[in-house]
């Protein structure tokens, strides 16, 4: 393993327990509490981080797919606090 493999994959640590344990009802705060502003962006790293440890081409796509449709959405919907 090189540096740069240890430096791709520190960022997603904080992912992996929601990702691994995402059926417990307890782990639905994510949704909730992380702005999407955030989780958008991150999900897009995450595509990148899948493509450069070499995963298939369409689980890479679909990765990338959510984190732009959920930084979409940021744009989209209007805020409930504000009128």
């Amino acid at each position: 393993m090189k540096p740069l493999d240890v430096l791709v994959f520190i960022p997603l640590i904080p992912v992996l327990p929601v990702v691994a344990l995402w059926f417990l009802p307890w782990e639905s705060w994510v949704a909730r509490k992380v702005p999407r502003k955030v989780i958008g962006p991150y999900v897009v790293y995450c595509a990148f981080a899948a493509w450069y440890f070499k995963m298939p081409w369409w689980a890479v796509l679909m990765v990338f797919l959510a984190g732009i449709v959920v930084f979409l959405m940021t744009f989209v919907e209007s805020p409930s606090s504000e009128r």
